[in-house]
């Protein structure tokens, strides 16, 4: 367990003596996990965006590519209680490392794949398959110490900006991966020259996974400061069982799983099969692969703003539905514009706007989720919103995948057959109405954490004037 930073690192709240510190050391360990979700994002959508030529460097289909990405549903849905677990039981510091180390050990091995000299070419899909399979398991340690980390480390006006700034790694390394993937393996009829840019673009996804690990080997030596920057920190957080248990009895947070769940299968579904919908009408990898920059791209801006404004305003819900609602109307003018060819401003601006919108809900939505079930531990409830967002991603991928219909005569890139997503949209925007339309009529925040801070700060003040007082402190006769 290391020390905190000294004293005069150190920067005091209110009253005095000093009840709570902030030290810096809290960036250096926000950094961390930051970039440990950028680089598990990279790893997770490495093929996404060239699912054609990943399926023919591979051997595969595009559907078994697909399911590279659905791996990281499953692993969270599989393991997800046990992270939890571990970062409330054993603490941060040990989910963060255990993280960090499996993504890195999961790149190495997805490196491997790319060498058919070295692996068998019949087996290369499933040497990749382990790889994605254990940087799957990581996911869950560094998603759901975002919430925690916010709380053990950042004061209450802090929080949401923190919650944000480590969510949003997450997207921002999808943006960088889906920028890479197309740059760096582009279409060829040389098998040699396609191993090459695929050992050229898995290499670049271990750089930072391994700077990750080392990291969090040396900066996080501690799983909260020895002094607490607010007074929810200060408090014993329930037992992982015992949170359990509480969690079962409260309705508002069900509807935060319910519906927060499919904003985050909503957006998993369209990040997975974005260049497959756009295939078909002749948008190109490298226009897809750019749709995900500018939807990720709005997306930071997006969770920037409302990260500022709920730690100013604290009105997370009313922020949480008026974004819910716009993010719905965008996706739904998107799934349309997408039908007709030649029209890249249009694609782009509403997958923007959708991104914009969109991600500005995930980091809130966790923070609802700590309010609400307060003091149930902070990754116990981030668990199972993101838990319920995974299963419901893997329900959206199987149905749109299955209802696909293969269009005659046409092919997207490495010969693979060009496929109509009408029905699949239909679908998608059915389901996208209903959970903004559940959380928008039925949800109503109680905010028991934000409350249990202005009760633990008014009787601070109490303290304070009645020990300044002389006459509350002297006996009468």
């Amino acid at each position: 367990m290391g020390q905190p930073e000294e004293d005069e690192d150190a920067l005091s709240t209110n009253y005095e003596p000093p009840t709570f510190k902030l030290y810096k050391r809290r960036w250096f360990i926000l950094f961390v996990l930051s970039l440990l979700q950028c680089s598990n994002a990279m790893i997770w959508i490495s093929y996404a965006s060239i699912a054609d030529l990943s399926a023919t460097f591979y051997h595969t289909s595009v559907d078994v590519v697909n399911y590279l990405a659905m791996v990281y549903m499953v692993a969270s849905v599989v393991f997800g209680m046990v992270s939890a677990f571990i970062l409330d039981h054993l603490g941060l510091r040990a989910g963060i490392i255990a993280g960090a180390w499996l993504n890195f050990v999961g790149a190495a091995i997805k490196l491997l794949s790319a060498y058919p000299g070295v692996i068998p070419p019949d087996t290369l899909i499933v040497v990749t398959f382990i790889g994605q399979s254990i940087a799957a398991i990581a996911q869950p340690y560094n998603m759901f110490a975002t919430t925690k980390l916010a709380a053990l480390w950042f004061p209450e006006e802090h929080r949401a900006l923190a919650n944000t700034i480590a969510s949003m790694a997450n997207p921002l390394g999808i943006l960088v991966g889906s920028l890479l993937s197309p740059g760096i393996v582009r279409p060829t009829e040389n098998d040699a020259v396609l191993a090459r840019e695929f050992q050229t673009l898995l290499a670049v996804n271990c750089g930072p996974a391994g700077l990750a690990a080392v990291l969090a080997l040396v900066v996080v030596t501690s799983s909260k400061p020895r002094t607490p920057p607010s007074a929810s920190a200060g408090e014993e957080s329930m037992s992982f069982v015992a949170g359990l248990k509480q969690i079962v009895r409260i309705k508002d947070y069900w509807m935060v799983v319910a519906c927060c769940g499919a904003g985050i299968a909503l957006y998993t579904a369209i990040t997975t099969l974005l260049q497959q919908m756009l295939c078909p009408y002749g948008y190109s990898d490298t226009f897809a692969g750019i749709c995900s920059a500018v939807n990720i791209g709005a997306g930071l801006a997006g969770a920037g703003i409302t990260g500022a404004l709920a730690d100013k305003t604290k009105k997370f819900e009313e922020i949480c539905k008026i974004f819910f609602t716009c993010a719905i109307i965008c996706i739904a003018a998107f799934t349309i514009v997408i039908r007709y060819s030649h029209q890249e401003a249009l694609v782009a601006v509403t997958v923007g706007a959708f991104g914009f919108f969109g991600f500005g809900l995930y980091p809130l939505c966790l923070e609802l989720g700590v309010e609400v079930t307060y003091p149930v531990a902070e990754a116990t409830s981030s668990a199972l919103i993101i838990i319920s967002g995974q299963i419901q991603s893997i329900i959206y991928l199987l149905v749109m995948q299955s209802t696909a219909v293969n269009i005659p005569n046409a092919t997207c890139s490495g010969n693979v057959a060009a496929q109509d997503f009408i029905y699949s949209n239909v679908f998608f925007i059915s389901m996208a109405f209903l959970a903004a339309a559940a959380f928008i009529i039925f949800f109503k925040a109680s905010y028991k954490r934000m409350r249990a801070e202005q009760e633990a700060a008014a009787e601070r003040i109490l303290d304070f004037n009645s020990s300044d007082n002389p006459a509350t402190n002297s006996g009468t006769n």
